[in-house]
Order: structure tokens, then sequence, then C-alpha cells
């Protein structure tokens, strides 16, 4: 077994990954360069975790970097922003600034300065961080003060993004605090506030629950809806606003609302909407649907348990009847996600994501990160179930093992879907592959998982394309005969 800071280290860096989930328009007349999640700062992101393992894949992830520095946009301020796909044609699907992505490669440079002191990623993310700030915030004014938004791209207008992390304010939250803390400036102060601000005059104020605040955020485009799972939903928000409450906890509107008082709020909502399944707990609308049994940490239960286990963290000594109603939650949670792993009757997985996949935001890599947080927090109180999941990580970790393929150069790649093609992606590909094998062997002490995630990271290197003094990655390969 690894030590438990060291599975609470994992856990903690692994809140990088889920910027950006947007399933790419398929390759454009040749392979698609990515420069977010699905390309070099997803590549970037799993090579600093795998370093852990092998310093041998330092050079891939600084090399990312590097040609993330090389494709850079930049203006006449010295601001920095990326094209989603550095390959794609004029007029193309691809060929624009995704705003969430660009989260993603911001958030990937500060890692990688925190990691080497390389001065050039501290100030390209610095250099993001004021374009997101200064140049695609959409602003409005209020009676508590100047509201802050964005939207899926610069050119779009209105205050955008709502509920979840993927493509929501929780997303931005993220990114601006990561900024501040490696640079504090007074403008990402006032645009955390206006965040605030959005969310408090966007929120849906529900049924009261013994006389506490309940409060929700419906999806964009159906007020009806209030979506649950951390890419699209409620848990995407309260995570980052827990994290805001800690490092900032002077930060707070003119009416008095704080970001924990937001956070807990949200909670209660979803205490109130989970159901009941067996001995745990599901939630409805985790993602768009209303029914699905995903338990990764983007679309399903993982997510929902996380922002439990949080909740019980940041409440313990201040709230502490919440504190202990959260954590029964985030177990619930857990039991749901092993309740489906007992019950999975393949040998290998059969979709790249939703109910049986291997990434790490739709499917079983995910599930691992919370499984893993599970144990760190509630061991304790509850020894009995930490054989439990012990089983159930060794359990999913062989699934996605065998899911993969060998391959004759003594790699291993997981098709995207059966006999389809190989994606490189963090959120169902093979860089969630990785990372997922990697943090189950770590904490297992399991070779054959670290080989595995090894033999997957192989197989991303032997696809690295030198260009512009760094190494770029195509997203989709087929697969080798």
């Amino acid at each position: 077994m690894i030590c438990r800071a060291r599975v609470l280290s994992l856990a903690f860096v692994a809140i990088l990954i889920m910027a950006s989930p947007v399933r790419a328009v398929p390759p454009e007349d040749g392979p698609a360069f990515m420069t977010d999640s699905h390309g070099a700062s997803g590549v970037a992101y799993t090579f600093m975790e795998l370093s852990k393992v092998d310093p041998k894949y330092d050079k891939y992830w600084k090399g990312a970097l590097d040609w993330l520095l090389h494709v850079a946009e930049r203006d006449q301020q010295g601001r920095m922003t990326w094209y989603f796909s550095t390959s794609a044609p004029a007029g193309h699907p691809n060929r624009h600034i995704n705003t969430p992505g660009v989260c993603h490669i911001i958030r990937t440079f500060f890692e990688g300065y925190e990691s080497s002191k390389d001065e050039r990623y501290k100030q390209a993310g610095i250099a993001g961080a004021r374009m997101l700030v200064e140049q695609y915030a959409q602003k409005k004014k209020t009676p508590l003060g100047t509201a802050y938004g964005w939207s899926h791209t610069p050119r779009a207008k209105g205050l955008g993004f709502l509920a979840g992390h993927s493509h929501g304010l929780g997303n931005m939250m993220d990114t601006i605090l990561a900024a501040h803390k490696v640079e504090p400036r007074d403008e990402y102060l006032q645009a955390l506030k206006g965040i605030l601000i959005n969310l408090k005059l966007r929120s849906k104020k529900m049924e009261s629950k013994d006389g506490e605040l309940v409060l929700a955020w419906p999806a964009v485009r159906n007020k009806q809806v209030c979506e649950t799972g951390y890419c699209y939903g409620q848990a995407g928000i309260i995570l980052p606003l827990l994290k805001l409450s800690q490092e900032l906890p002077e930060l707070k509107l003119s009416d008095g609302t704080t970001p924990l008082l937001l956070a807990n709020a949200n909670l209660r909502y979803l205490m109130s909407v989970a159901q009941k399944d067996g001995q745990g707990y599901v939630w409805h609308y985790m993602r768009h649907q209303k029914i699905t049994h995903n338990i990764g940490y983007g679309s399903g239960t993982g997510g929902i348990g996380w922002a439990f286990l949080k909740g019980a963290q940041v409440n313990a000594k201040e709230n502490p009847e919440l504190a202990k109603q959260c954590k029964e939650y985030a177990r619930g949670a857990a039991i749901y996600a092993l309740q489906r792993i007992e019950k999975y009757e393949g040998k290998t997985l059969t979709y790249a994501g939703g109910d049986g996949g291997f990434g790490l935001c739709g499917g079983s890599g995910g599930a691992v990160h919370f499984l893993l947080q599970c144990i760190e927090a509630l061991g304790d109180e509850h020894p009995d179930h930490v054989e439990k999941l012990n089983r159930a990580i060794k359990a999913m970790a062989s699934i996605v093992e065998a899911s993969c393929i060998e391959l004759e150069n003594g790699t291993m790649a997981c098709p995207d879907r059966p006999g389809k093609q190989l994606n490189l992606a963090l959120d169902y590909g093979q860089t969630g592959v990785c990372v997922a094998l990697a943090y189950s062997g770590l904490y297992l002490n399991d070779k054959e998982l670290t080989t595995s995630a090894i033999k997957v990271a192989d197989f991303i290197v032997s696809k690295a394309v030198p260009e512009g003094g760094g190494y770029k990655f195509a997203q989709y390969y087929p697969i080798p005969e």
C-alpha cells in the first residue's frame, strides 16, 4: 500500500482533468491535433503523473507544454489563447477557440510550473488567465455589483455558463483561483466575486429543508432541469465553491453571501434529490439524461460523492451536523458504485464512456478516483468497507486492463469502441486509461497494473510528433491491423 498522503495528492491533482470533455468533431482530412484535454494538455497532465512512476516521461509533458507555447495565439498586450485544433482548416467546426478547453490548458501550465519551476510555464498560464478575465469575460451590472460570465467561445455574448465544471462556472472559478494563487491580482478577485454574483442571481431557490437555505442551478438549455453531476451539474459548482471558501475566506458579497453559504445550500439540494438504490444512493440527471448508471466522476455518482466528501471536510468544525450528513451521502455514493461493480458481468468494457466506460470523466477510471478518496476519508469510521473498496478498485482496474489490446511494439491501447479507433482524450481515451491504471497500481502496490499503465503511456509516446521545439499528439488513430 502507498501512504495516505500519496492517495490525497493523486486525488487533489485529478481536478485538472475535468476541464473540457467536449466530444470532438471527427478528424478533419487527417489527424486532429488538439490543444486541450483531448490532446496536448491532456498528454502533459498524464505524463506529469506518470513521471512519478518513471522520470523518462518528463521530456514528453514538457514537450507537450512547449508545443502549446509554440501554437499559442498572442495579442499586443501579451495575452495568450489557443485554438481547439491546430490542424483544422478555416471554417471547420474544430477551428475555434473553446473557452473551457483554454481553462484546462492554463491550469496545466500552472501544474507544469509547480513541477519544474520553468518561468515560461508560469507566464503562459498568467497570459492565458488575463485573456479570460480581460477579453473573454462578459460583464453585467446588477444590484449586487458586476456579474461575470463566459460563453463557449469568445464570440458568443451573454452570461453563458452556469452549472457544472466542464462547461460551467466551476471551471472558471478553479482557473482564476489558480492564477490568483500564482500571482495575486485584484482583477482576479473581482472576477471571482463576479462569478459569485452570477451564481447568486441565477440560482433557483428550492423548498427549504428544516429552515435551511436550499439552492440549485438549472441547466442553461432547460430551466426545468437541475443536473447533478460534476461535468454539467451541481457537483461541479460545489467543489470549487468549497475550495474558494477555504483559500479566500474573506470573499463575500454585499448582502453577506459567501462561497460556503452557496455550496452548503447546494449540498442540501443534492441530499433532497438523492434516490435510494439498494444500500446506496444514485441521482437523476447526472448528465443530461434522467436515468443513468454511471459511476465516473464527470457524469456519475463519483463526482457527486466527491462533492459530499469535500463538504464533510470543510464543514467539520463549523457545521458538524451537516458534515455528518455529507459523509453518509458520500458513503451511499460509494456503496452504489460497489453494487454496480459487483453486478458487472463482463470481463472487458464494451463502450468508451457512459455506464461501462474506462475514462476518468465517464467511467471506471473516475470511479477509482472516488473510491480511493472514500478509503482516505471514511476508512477509520467504516473499516468494514475498506476491504470491499480495495476489491472494487482492483476489479475495475483489471477490467480496464483486460479491455486494452496488446500491440506489436509491446505497447497497449484501449479502442474507443470495439473495433473502431484509438482515442487519446482524458475523458474517454488513452490518457484517462493511463492515469487510472497508474493510480490503481500505485495504491494497490500492484506491479502488473503499473506495468500496464507504462505500456499505455508508451503507446502515447510512440505517437509524439516533433514540432516547434516540442511534441504534438493527434486525438484519433486507427487500430493497427
